[in-house]
């Protein structure tokens, strides 16, 4: 092969992987992709936490009301919900549901 095809061909490569790399950026700027804004999703995980390999708790808002959920690999488990209308202060007492 001529020299000139290695060249346009190493030319080529290296432009398709920095059109990918900023494609890659530009999507990593949006935090979403395509996807909507948080704004207007109704539905948005708040917080997750690990409390295991396949066990996790999960703090979801629905619309105007807070969910928590423990997630395992066999069931998705509702644990408490809480409507944002109503005041829910700190010191409140978790009732005993675990």
């Amino acid at each position: 092969m001529p020299i000139q095809d290695w060249a346009q061909y190493s030319l080529s490569i290296t432009f398709v992987l920095l059109m990918l790399a900023a494609t890659l950026w530009w999507l990593s700027r949006r935090k979403n992709g395509f996807l909507p804004k948080n704004e207007t999703r109704r539905i948005q995980i708040l917080e997750t936490n690990t409390l295991g390999l396949k066990n996790k708790l999960l703090l979801v808002q629905v619309d105007r009301q807070l969910l928590l959920l423990a997630i395992n690999s066999n069931e998705i488990q509702k644990l408490h919900a809480w409507s944002m209308d109503s005041e829910v202060s700190a010191t409140q007492e978790f009732p005993d549901v675990i």
